[in-house]
């Protein structure tokens, strides 16, 4: 077999990777209902088939059931987020719920696991730590990059901010998903008339940064291992740019400058919610006129941010009406 074989066989997984065809049609025998049917299933009482007494395999399956490593089995939905990642999401943003292990019980279930890695290998000191050879995420480096040269400028932040940062950082599901919500509003507007899976909505951008979670936290502790970033950073770049090329369709270039444009306004919302934060927290210092500057600097990000959106909505619709 030579690699272009291959490699379109690994395409056509990549499309279509599970076969539902029921080719069977042999009558089971409920015992939990009593009545007789054909399926995976019983119409009377949804029992799975194939179900009877307790045996060891019983163990096992109840056992494997809470790690995920049944049906819908944890193994193999992140195995499609890594290798078909954009394919896979819009299969399960679309309906197909069977392809996927629930994703927020996922995302539980690998935090806990990126918990037990923190512990083995020593990282425990939170995700943010720089200059000190500790722990350093990778995707949300620009964010932490943003963050450290603003508090170089800015002051301290508040008690109460920095309480809650503090908790954030040693809690990185949590705070990896709330970095990776500030994309939820503008891949709305940006991806609007995406070639695949127009109409994005809110509630299935929520979805999406979910599952780009669960793949954030994966390479944080690929990185707690290894300890090589450049490798992880690598990763990250290319999974988000397969997730994005293959959830909304569109070409390379198409993908790239949206996202960027994506990423933009996710870094704008960010610096809006510092200015706020600070200019708050600097009023109650009374020190006004410095205050006022950080709150004056809301709006013209925010119109910063309205005119971004506002030209990736008109150009992506645009490009759909011409085809």
């Amino acid at each position: 077999m030579n690699i272009k074989t291959a490699y379109g066989r690994f395409k056509a997984w990549q499309l279509t990777p599970f076969d539902n065809e029921f080719t069977s049609h042999e009558t089971r025998h409920c015992v939990n209902c009593g009545h007789d049917f054909v399926g995976n299933f019983c119409p009377y009482c949804s029992q799975k088939s194939g179900l009877g007494p307790i045996t060891w395999h019983s163990v096992w399956h109840s056992v494997a059931e809470v790690w995920g490593m049944h049906s819908r089995s944890l193994p193999y939905t992140l195995l499609q987020l890594f290798l078909r990642p954009g394919y896979f999401i819009s299969d399960y943003i679309n309906g197909k719920r069977q392809v996927s292990f629930p994703p927020v019980k996922m995302l539980a279930v690998i935090a806990v696991l990126g918990v037990m890695v923190d512990l083995l290998t020593g990282a425990i000191h939170g995700m943010f730590q720089t200059n000190t050879g500790e722990k350093m995420a990778y995707i949300t480096n620009v964010f932490a990059w943003l963050n450290v040269h603003l508090n170089g400028a800015f002051p301290p932040p508040s008690d109460f901010l920095s309480r809650l940062l503090d908790w954030l950082n040693r809690h990185p599901d949590v705070l990896s998903l709330i970095m990776l919500s500030f994309l939820i509003i503008p891949n709305y507007f940006i991806f609007r008339f995406a070639p695949r899976n127009p109409h994005h909505t809110i509630p299935q951008g929520f979805f999406v940064q979910v599952f780009s979670t669960v793949v954030f936290l994966i390479l944080n502790m690929l990185y707690d291992i290894t300890g090589l970033g450049w490798l992880v950073f690598f990763l990250g770049v290319v999974l988000i740019f397969m997730t994005y090329k293959q959830l909304f369709g569109y070409s390379v270039w198409g993908t790239l400058w949206r996202l960027v444009m994506a990423f933009v306004c996710a870094i704008t919302l960010w610096s809006a919610l510092l200015n706020t934060n600070y200019g708050i927290h600097m009023l109650r210092k009374g020190q006004i006129d410095v205050g006022g500057t950080y709150l004056f600097n809301i709006p013209f990000a925010l119109g910063i941010l309205v005119i971004i959106l506002s030209l990736c909505y008109f150009i992506s619709r645009k490009t759909r009406s011409k085809k």
